[in-house]
C-alpha cells in the first residue's frame, strides 16, 4: 500500500477537543471561516503524544538561549501558567460550519508529526491515505492546546489527575523567586 497524503494548513479560530466514548476516540475540531476540519486521535496516539509534552522542550513566548535547561523549563512553566489562565475555555465552539474540507466524519489520524519553525508548533496530522491537516500554534495556543487534551484524556478515563498534576497545565502558579 502505497502512502498518499497531503495537508491542509488549518489557520484556526477556534479549536475543541471532546471524548467520543462509541468510538473511544478524541475528536479534534478546528474551524475557520465557515469551514471547519475533523481528526480523530487513538488512545495510544494521544498517549503517545501527553508523553511527548512532558519530555520535549518547545519553544517558549520570551525564549532566552542563554537560560540553562531548567531556568528555561521554569520560564516556559510560568507562561503556560498565563496562558491557561488567560485563554477563553468558555465561548461554546461555533457549531453549523458550510465546509468540511477532510468530510464531515473527518479523518482518522494515524501520525502526528511536530515541526518547529521558530515559535511556531505545527502539528501535522497524517491518515493512513489522503489528506491530512496542520494545526500551527504559538505558544499560547499550544499550552491551550495541551491543556485542552490533557482534559479530555482524564475525562476519557486515559489518564488520572495525579498524571496530570506534574505536567503543563499547572492549576496553581509555579513558584518563582
Amino acid at each position: 500500500m502505497t502512502e498518499q497524503t497531503s495537508v491542509s494548513p488549518v489557520p484556526q479560530n477556534q479549536i475543541n477537543l471532546s471524548y467520543d466514548s462509541v468510538e473511544d476516540r478524541i475528536l479534534i475540531r478546528a474551524c475557520e471561516n465557515g469551514k471547519e476540519y475533523r481528526a480523530w486521535w487513538t488512545r495510544r496516539l494521544a498517549l503517545r503524544l501527553f508523553k511527548l509534552f512532558q519530555e520535549h522542550t518547545f519553544p517558549t513566548e520570551n525564549s532566552a538561549s542563554h537560560l540553562l535547561p531548567d531556568q528555561q523549563q521554569n520560564l516556559g512553566d510560568i507562561e503556560k501558567y498565563g496562558a491557561v489562565q488567560q485563554a477563553d475555555f468558555l465561548t461554546p465552539f461555533r457549531e453549523g460550519a458550510d465546509q468540511f474540507p477532510l468530510g464531515e466524519s473527518g479523518i482518522l489520524v494515524q501520525r502526528v508529526d511536530i515541526k518547529t519553525e521558530g515559535k511556531l508548533v505545527r502539528f501535522v496530522m497524517l491518515p493512513a491515505e489522503g489528506e491530512g491537516m496542520t494545526l500551527s500554534l504559538p505558544p499560547g495556543q499550544r499550552y491551550s492546546f495541551e491543556h485542552m487534551l490533557q482534559r479530555v484524556m482524564v475525562a476519557a478515563e486515559w489518564l488520572s489527575e495525579a498524571e496530570v498534576d506534574g505536567s503543563a497545565a499547572p492549576d496553581r502558579p509555579p513558584l518563582t523567586h
